[in-house]
């Protein structure tokens, strides 16, 4: 398409259009003139040349870019101020920080259509084969990258205290599972992710996220969940396929890994990813520092970046975790988008969730089970006499400890398998907090062991030997030893103030400390270079960019309740704002404190035994004893964290929840069921891990799961969670079987029953002859059969069992064709069986009904191999005069959804609103008009 003047190029109408639409909107009594005078100003400023009326009347008018983006920006800066978007130099605090957020994306989206404009056919949207070199450096570097160990012991180091190996991530890595979480679930604080998953979808292996096709999808997991440890196994995993993919292996993405901490500044999408790559890579192997043009576009023809956002909690204020959300939903949502994002995330209110799209999907990641740790354990220790012996060991300490059931994620794992390998014959730890301070300790162990006191001597001596005066030479030695001496403290008071909000660099929050007092004759950038010399060799922080981060969010937690505890006063003053007294009668809220950190708090709070220990715990006992949803997931919560609550009044309260029915009642009437989550379960379940009580938990979970007044899903997640219980597992596994073979249940919940139990170690095989009898009973309706065939698809070791079956049903021309779509579905999502899906979309888009063929061609256009096959029969059908009209919409709008064919879409669903020949009535032309407003929207 040219650029000429009577034929402007697509690029040149968005430009031209966008810029009168925001010109109409900031001129509300003003004229161009004077935002061209504006805008002249800025430019000067900046060296620029200044604009003339008619070089600007040219881009409004056909939409003309100009020869350098600065110059446009500096018009459209002007108008979006005057639109009402304020500068963020004019703003405070986190107002400030969402407003530099604003108008980085912006500028972004400018750009783009600029650099749109200034092109004669559509934007690039790939680098060229050549570019294919400086991928593969940069994945070389990716895979050097991920497979350490994302939270080593100390930095460069691969040993512990006694010289004892941290094994590499790969030796280690366990293969884990995710499961879908329903869309209309309630708030995830109010449901622990074990019991939820029973109710969601089936339990996938967690690598299916990255091979998902939404553009953007959300990874849920709770303190120390495996997140970061998923994301660093998909990065080796990808790279390694790619740099191998001669083979043929290769993935549809190729993954960069960000923290969501580094997409709240004022640098494009682009740039972040460029600064944080180069950051993470420069030190495994990476030369040349990466441009932002790397990752503006695709990095390949047809293969898009996979964006890994992590650690989206870990920014402390809501609306800046919503600003990035909307900047990712955005960019994801883009014509021609290079992206797809994945975010991970602890559980957050599900309306954090919304803003983005509303159907986002989110995925949880599952906990180990028995038979993982055991073999996490039996790798971690392979350079250990005896690994199995070791493992075994370390499993029964686990139990004896009571920390079997936090052990099922990978950090609380690694941490303490690390301390059993530098003492095998300690007893592990009792309790979270006891755990993290062992941890902590064997650090400065090791430290220690390795003299870093020789380095921090080093530091200092560099420092005082800057200054050739004596008493200058005394007042910085003097000042550095303090520094030094007051380290741990220091460290509690940087987590304190990061987890308080505090962002500035770590050196600046330390040079406010009481112990961190510059001497006048010592320059601040040596200070400050001292201050990292001393932070850089702890094991605790690691070094991100120009700053320090904690090796893990919940060692910054545990760091932070220190500094909050640090002193009676100081507990004293936690105890009031964090658990104030309130009136008989008067509603509690739990505080609005991230429950993990909550815990390290109470820890603290709870621990010596004083006054203050004391009032703690009456005003736990008071607040819980109130009752309510609320009061029984906060304790219920805190028991799963193995916070060191007062154990007799703390079973006494779950079990007057657990016997309390008001409290299923109570989400029955605010979600109609209870299919996500069962407080009178969850305190059973608790009850069970309390010190002495594992029989009485038991005891309630069995009455729940033989309990026939409670809701049908709440009975399968009872014998789901007795099964869990340590020595109950077979009495748990025989009520599910029990419930999956009872004939008088709706074949729905058998179904959930089966797969629960697939759920349980040891019982894979009793389930899958469960799930194939469910599939093959000709007496069921088929979409019970076919969720039977899904849920077998998901279970380790039988995906060909539910695949022969999900074929049958495709090929089956007695089935609906809407029940043939979904089996091909079922089939593209099974691992190894992606090709003979596609297949049967393609029979199936030459069905005799014209909406089967939409619906099959839509589905086939996301296999990039069918994606030009799909649209071409798109295309026919929306084109197809002998079709009713709004089926024509129907293809015309899945044309518009498939990548690269958005403008053709688009431009028979226009032409469909103004022919008046076009078989439509009146509320049709009205949906159309919505659908085509829905379309831009995107």
């Amino acid at each position: 398409m040219g650029g000429g003047t009577a034929n402007p190029s697509a690029g040149r109408q968005v430009l031209r259009d966008k810029l009168r639409e925001l010109e109409t909107e900031a001129l509300q009594g003003r004229s161009r003139t004077e935002a061209i005078a504006r805008a002249n100003d800025l430019l000067r400023q900046a060296g620029f040349p200044p604009l003339s009326p008619t070089r600007v009347g040219g881009w409004f008018e056909k939409g003309s870019p100009a020869k350098d983006f600065e110059v446009l920006w500096a018009l459209i800066r002007v108008l979006l101020e005057w639109s009402g978007q304020p500068p963020a130099d004019a703003l405070s605090g986190p107002d400030r920080a969402r407003a530099a957020i604003r108008w980085t994306n912006a500028r972004e989206l400018w750009r783009t259509r600029w650099e749109q404009a200034k092109a004669l056919r559509p934007a690039p949207t790939t680098l060229s084969p050549a570019d294919a070199l400086p991928v593969d450096a940069y994945l070389g570097a990716v895979r050097s990258f991920a497979t350490q160990h994302p939270y080593p012991m100390s930095p460069g180091s691969p040993y512990g205290a006694g010289d004892t190996p941290v094994p590499a991530l790969a030796d280690v890595y366990v293969r884990r599972q995710t499961s879908p979480l329903p869309p209309d679930a309630p708030d995830s604080r109010e449901a622990p992710p074990r019991i939820r998953t029973t109710g969601a979808g089936p339990a996938v292996p967690a690598g299916e996220i990255f091979r998902a096709d939404s553009a953007l999808c959300v990874l849920l997991a709770g303190p120390g969940g495996g997140k970061t440890t998923l994301f660093r196994a998909h990065l080796a995993d990808s790279a390694e396929r790619w740099l191998n993919r001669r083979d043929g292996k290769a993935d549809r993405t190729i993954p960069v890994l960000v923290n969501a901490r580094d997409l709240t500044g004022s640098y494009p999408l682009p740039v972040a990813l460029a600064k944080t790559a180069t950051s993470q890579l420069k030190t495994f192997g990476l030369l040349d520092e990466l441009p932002a043009e790397f990752f503006r576009h695709r990095p390949l023809p047809g293969v898009s970046w996979l964006v890994l956002v992590d650690g989206l909690d870990e920014i402390p204020d809501i609306g800046i975790r919503g600003t990035v959300l909307r900047m990712l939903a955005a960019a994801a949502a883009a014509d021609h988008s290079p992206y797809r994002f994945v975010v991970a995330t602890r559980l957050l209110p599900a309306k954090e969730l919304e803003p983005p799209a509303p159907q986002t999907p989110c995925f949880e990641l599952q906990p180990f089970s028995r038979s993982d740790q055991l073999a996490y354990a039996a790798r971690y220790f392979r350079s250990l006499d005896d690994p199995g012996r070791h493992a075994r060991t370390f499993m029964a300490g686990l139990q004896r400890s009571r920390l079997d059931d936090m052990a099922r994620t990978p950090l609380m794992a690694s941490m303490l398998c690390r301390l059993h390998a530098a003492a095998p014959t300690r007893p592990l730890p009792d309790g979270r907090t006891s755990a993290y301070r062992s941890f902590v300790e064997l650090i400065y162990e090791q430290n220690a062991h390795k003299n870093i006191s020789s380095t921090h001597d080093e530091a200092i001596r560099r420092l005082k030997d800057r200054h050739q005066i004596p008493r200058h030479n005394q007042a910085a030695e003097k000042a550095a030893q303090r520094v030094r001496d007051h380290l741990p403290e220091l460290i509690d008071h940087l987590a304190h103030e990061r987890i308080g909000g505090n962002s500035a660099p770590a050196v600046q929050v330390l040079a406010s400390h009481l112990h961190v007092n510059r001497p006048d004759k010592v320059n601040q950038q040596l200070w400050n270079s001292f201050l990292g010399d001393l932070l850089r060799p702890t094991g605790l922080l690691v070094q991100h960019m120009d700053d320090f981060d904690f090796l893990h969010q919940t060692l910054l937690e545990y760091h932070a309740a220190r500094h909050a505890t640090r002193d009676a006063k100081a507990r004293a003053h936690v105890l009031q704002t964090v658990f104030p007294k309130s009136p008989p009668g008067h509603d509690w809220e739990p505080p609005e404190l991230d429950p993990s950190y909550l815990g390290f708090l109470l820890d603290g709070l709870l621990g010596p035994q004083d006054r203050i220990a004391d009032e703690a715990a009456r005003r736990l006992e008071d607040i819980t004893a109130r009752g309510g949803e609320g009061a029984c997931t906060f304790l219920t919560t805190q028991v799963r964290l193995r916070t060191a609550l007062p154990p007799d009044p703390t079973a006494a309260q779950l079990i007057r929840f657990a016997e309390d029915p008001s409290l299923s009642a109570v989400l029955e009437a605010r979600y109609g069921n209870v299919g996500i989550s069962s407080p009178r379960m969850e305190a059973a379940w608790a009850l069970a891990q309390l010190d002495g009580y594992r029989k009485d938990g038991a005891a309630r979970l069995t009455r729940l799961a033989h309990d026939t007044t409670l809701e049908d899903t709440t009975r399968v997640k009872a014998a789901w969670a007795l099964a869990q219980v340590d020595g109950y597992r077979k009495d748990g596994a025989a009520h599910l079987t029990r419930l999956a073979d009872d004939t008088a249940w709706k074949v729905f919940h058998r179904i959930e029953a089966a797969k629960a139990l697939a759920g349980v170690d040891g019982c894979q095989d009793d389930a899958v002859v469960r799930l194939c009898h469910f599939t093959d009973d000709c007496t069921l309706n088929i979409s019970s059969r076919l969720r039977a065939a899904r849920v077998l698809t998901w279970v380790e070791g039988h995906g060909h069992e539910s695949a022969a079956r999900l074929i049958a049903f495709a090929e089956d021309l007695t089935l609906e064709d809407s029940d043939r779509l979904e089996a091909a579905w079922a089939l593209v999502e099974t691992d190894g069986y992606q090709d003979i899906g596609n297949t049967q979309f393609l029979r199936l888009a030459d069905s005799l009904d014209p909406l089967t063929r939409i619906r099959a061609a839509s589905a086939l256009a996301e296999a990039d191999e069918y994606r030009d096959e799909a649209a071409a029969r798109l295309s026919r059908l929306a084109d197809n005069r002998a079709l009713y009209g709004f089926l024509r919409v129907d293809a015309a709008e899945a044309l518009a959804r498939v990548d690269g064919y958005r403008d053709s879409g688009i431009a028979r669903l226009l032409a469909f609103a103004e022919d008046p020949e076009v078989d439509l009535d009146e509320l049709e032309r009205v949906e159309l008009a919505m659908r085509l407003e829905e379309l831009e929207a995107e």
